[in-house]
């Protein structure tokens, strides 16, 4: 049985068909599954959904893109920030909740300026410890930069996800050395990928599964929505990488998931 780690069921995509993909999911063998939020209306949406399943856990937080909503362009955090802080640990408070996040840098896309991003992941980060939960990274075109900020800050004493990583060895080496876990999703399936190679290197004792559905689908799905019942495909090329059979990599990535969500997992 899989655990897909991060998924956004409460996205437009998905509207009017939750039921049906946690059907196909199950089909699948996927039984488990975290919905993550990225801005205060998802992280609420993440929590109502896993209110109302037990396949589910939820994570809240705000995504790089939406830095804004915590600081301003200058990198100092807001009144409205102070609230979206406080609203946050009022959602973190729920025992379905099991990680902060998505939160992180992206300085591909930019959409927020990058002061008040850093300033948005210093604000969580200190969330995440005072609560005692691990954080769920977004990092795109800033490798270098999120682990400045995480030794700057003080990395997590309950670690995390590289969500969707695609750093190389080195970057790899330093996420399963401070106590992270490899968010791995379709792209390790595509012909131009270079996680296979980084993964070479990686124990499946620092690997998670994830989709991030509605994006990110694993071949033949490239170029379609993604939904969790296709986790499999993902799994099937990671557990050849790894030289190991598919259900002991779901059984062992299913373990790091255990150890990572704590009392408020599925354990």
């Amino acid at each position: 049985m899989y655990t897909d780690t991060h998924l956004h069921l409460d996205r437009r995509e998905f509207a009017g068909e939750i039921d049906a993909v946690l059907a196909r999911a199950q089909a699948a063998g996927v039984t488990r599954l975290i919905n993550i939020g990225y801005d205060l209306p998802s992280s609420e949406a993440s929590v109502a959904l896993a209110a109302g399943d037990d396949r589910l856990r939820a994570a809240v937080g705000v995504h790089p893109h939406d830095a804004l909503a915590i600081a301003d362009a200058a990198g100092e955090v807001t009144p409205a920030g102070e609230r979206a802080l406080a609203r946050l640990a009022e959602l973190a408070a729920d025992p379905r909740v099991v990680a902060i996040g998505e939160i992180g840098l992206d300085f591909y896309r930019d959409l927020s300026p990058r002061p008040a991003q850093r300033a948005a992941l210093r604000a969580q980060l200190a969330l995440a410890a005072r609560l005692d939960l691990p954080v769920v990274l977004h990092v795109r075109d800033a490798q270098d930069d999120i682990v400045a900020e995480l030794e700057a800050a003080g990395v997590p004493a309950r670690g995390g996800i590289l969500h969707s990583f695609a750093g190389g060895a080195g970057h790899a080496a330093w996420g399963v050395a401070h106590g992270f876990l490899l968010g791995i999703g379709g792209p390790v399936t595509y012909r131009n990928s270079g996680l296979p190679e980084v993964l070479a290197g990686v124990a499946p004792e620092h690997l998670v599964l994830e989709t991030d559905a509605p994006w990110l689908p694993p071949v033949p799905h490239r170029g379609g929505r993604n939904e969790p019942a296709y986790l499999p495909l993902t799994a099937a090329r990671v557990a050849e990488i790894c030289g190991i059979a598919a259900p002991e990599l779901a059984r062992v990535t299913g373990a790091n998931v255990d150890r990572l969500c704590g009392a408020r997992g599925w354990a």
